[in-house]
């Protein structure tokens, strides 16, 4: 009980309300400018703010993000309703289309900007305690510091953006799951470019949600339509997992699961379950070893700041060896069918000889 006291001040401390979202253009002039697309289920404010509240249409708009220059790689600096371009990532331009097709010309016009073999989009749907703009801060930040290729694209659910509200989350990330399913429909018809989905924690519980309902309705579209899956710290429950998987006919290649089983926030999850772990943090892939994944342990890649919750997109040791990784662009986020991410210094777990389909690899900090 003392341990759950503690890493709840320890939210409370590190987190605030986040509801602003400041638009500063002369932030344009100071860091680096990362353009993100943006499909949101929030409904706008009083302000003229994308809040907390939950819209029923799905939103459609472009930011140009500035990363503040000299900031430590991995880390994501939120100023809030007062941000200094020097230190901290800024909202430097919105603009909101006015209907579906507008964005699917300016989705296109950025695809074409490519190389033809990097016409591929990243799309990140955010976790628990999140706001707008942090979501189209993290995709930024992925996008500059993994070096991700293509068009990047963040699905911003109607998270509450506070510590205390993890009910709040719950309902919206299932209240959100149609937004997502639209989103993923618009981005396929902008001349089907591959659609690699990446969520982070409770997140990962909605892109799970989604892809089950989509495959529900429509028999094989996931396995058509998405080139692979990145689950980061997924806030999900293994049984449901298991119970989500099953409904998808054919599973995208690859489908990675990053865990650690030092996450805090997880650990936390689990026990307000009455459970021992949530997937993202399991100590064993046996609950899992059946399934067409690949398991990815980042546990030696610790971060205390953030509970060892954003390991995988937050740790700079981590960073450097995937960016290093040559395997990273041309197979591992593309895609191609049986390809396994290699981190170097890596240790590969062998899967139980029962159950040859699934790998797992444990990352040693060298």
């Amino acid at each position: 009980m003392r341990a759950i006291l503690f890493i709840l001040v320890l939210i409370v401390a590190a987190c605030s309300d986040r509801t602003a979202a400041p638009i500063l253009p002369e932030a344009q002039l100071v860091g680096k400018n990362r353009d993100v697309f943006i499909g949101t289920t929030r409904s706008m404010n009083a302000a003229g703010e994308f809040g907390i509240g939950r819209s029923a249409s799905l939103n459609l708009l472009q930011a140009t993000v500035s990363l503040p220059p000299g900031r430590t790689l991995g880390s994501v600096s939120d100023g809030q309703e007062r941000p200094k371009p020097d230190r901290d990532f800024t909202i430097a331009a919105l603009n909101i289309y006015e209907s579906n097709d507008v964005f699917r010309r300016a989705l296109a016009a950025d695809l074409a900007s490519h190389p033809p073999s990097e016409r591929d989009v990243t799309l990140f749907v955010h976790g628990f305690n999140n706001s707008f703009t942090n979501s189209a801060f993290r995709i930024a930040q992925m996008a500059e510091d993994l070096e991700l290729p293509g068009t990047h694209v963040t699905y911003s659910w109607p998270s509450r953006g506070n510590p205390l509200g993890y009910e709040y989350d719950q309902d919206s990330a299932l209240f959100a799951r149609d937004g997502l399913a639209d989103l993923m429909h618009l981005i396929r018809s902008v001349g089907q470019p591959d659609i690699v989905l990446v969520a982070h924690s409770m997140g990962s519980a909605l892109v799970m949600e989604t892809l089950r309902q989509l495959d529900i309705a429509e028999p094989g579209w996931v396995g058509r339509n998405v080139s692979g899956v990145i689950l980061l710290s997924p806030d999900i429950n293994v049984d449901v997992f298991r119970s989500q998987f099953s409904r998808i006919q054919t599973a995208p290649d690859p489908f990675v699961v990053m865990v650690s089983r030092k996450d805090a926030i997880l650990r936390l999850s689990s026990r307000l379950r009455g459970e021992r772990t949530q997937l993202g943090n399991i100590q064993n892939t046996d609950a899992v070893a059946d399934l067409p994944i690949t398991v990815v342990d980042v546990t030696a890649f610790s971060d205390r700041k953030s509970g060892n919750h954003f390991v995988a997109a937050g740790s700079p040791a981590l960073i450097q060896l995937l960016r290093r990784s040559s395997e990273l662009d041309s197979e591992f986020l593309r895609g191609r069918a049986g390809s396994v991410l290699t981190i170097p210094g890596a240790r590969r777990i062998q899967s139980p000889p029962r159950r040859p389909s699934t790998s797992a690899i444990r990352s040693e900090a060298r």
